[in-house]
């Protein structure tokens, strides 16, 4: 019985001193509240997703375009005589890595550029329109620009978006580089 008046007495004090320090208003100081200027200089309106890269010179598209346009003509007659002359060597040999296009009479070459050839074609399988979207420049480590054309193909029930990388060899836009995401 004792114990229990000693529980019930010490539960009615606990209780007792939550409601009286936390109804005190000495103890419920509230800090004022803090100002907070928005800066709206450097505020962005852009969407999110998107790609905040440098553009480059749009007059570059109708070239770039016309590189493009043959070698997926190259890629469908399967002419890799073609396509290779319109494809930057990307392989070992690194003293035509980058500054070189392939060549279909090494071994190694042609079978890179079928390959590329036969991802072409499938990107093309199909397909409504393509649409040269924007063009915009990367730097290269070597220090050289790279314009890069965005293409987005169209196709029935769905767009695909691919990057083209393009590079100068003996004063031609070559194509440098592809890839689907940056």
């Amino acid at each position: 019985m004792k114990n229990k008046f000693i529980l019930v007495t010490t539960g009615l004090l606990l209780c007792f001193a939550v409601v009286h320090f936390s109804s005190c208003k000495s103890c419920k100081k509230e800090e004022p509240a803090a100002v907070v200027t928005a800066d709206t200089t450097t505020s962005s309106f852009r969407p999110p997703n998107t790609i905040d890269l440098p553009h480059a010179d749009t007059s570059l598209i109708p070239f770039l375009t016309i590189v493009l346009d043959a070698a997926f003509d190259a890629s469908a007659k399967k002419d890799y005589t073609a396509l290779a002359s319109l494809v930057i060597y990307r392989g070992p040999d690194s003293l035509k890595f980058g500054y070189d296009v392939f060549n279909v009479k090494n071994k190694y070459d042609k079978a890179l550029v079928r390959i590329t050839a036969d991802v072409f074609n499938k990107w093309n399988k199909d397909l409504q329109s393509r649409e040269y979207a924007r063009v915009f420049e990367m730097g290269q480590p070597d220090g050289r620009s790279m314009p890069v054309m965005e293409v987005i193909f169209v196709y029935p029930k769905s767009m695909d978006r691919k990057f083209f990388g393009f590079l100068l060899i003996n004063e031609e836009w070559k194509i440098a580089d592809v890839t689907s995401y940056l």
